[in-house]
């Protein structure tokens, strides 16, 4: 995503992330990557279950509770989502293709 970040926001996109981690952890991250979009911490995982990205594989009792499975949302500049992709499986992303296509239809 980093790598396609600026293209995006030429098209007036903005990216950022959605993370279950604490700050610092993503903080640590952000600078060992060079991510230059906003990683948001939602420690409690709410954003993460009221967007119905929640991997329901943990428990709660486990420190892996809250991990989410690999999604991307379009939202407007309204604030209403009106483009989602998400896969259950981790290992398989959104394409970038995809996407990009995607934000381009909605020009």
């Amino acid at each position: 995503m980093s790598n396609h970040a600026p293209g995006l926001q030429s098209k007036g996109v903005n990216v950022a992330a959605v993370l279950y981690d604490p700050p610092a952890k993503l903080d640590r991250f952000s600078h060992k990557y060079g991510i230059t979009f906003p990683l948001l911490s939602d420690q409690d995982s709410s954003a993460i279950i009221q967007l119905g990205l929640l991997n329901p594989n943990y428990d709660p009792s486990s420190k892996y509770y809250g991990v989410p499975y690999p999604g991307v949302f379009l939202v407007d500049s309204k604030g209403i989502i009106v483009g989602k992709f998400a896969e259950e499986n981790y290992r398989d992303r959104p394409l970038m293709e995809d996407l990009i296509q995607a934000v381009n239809e909605l020009d």
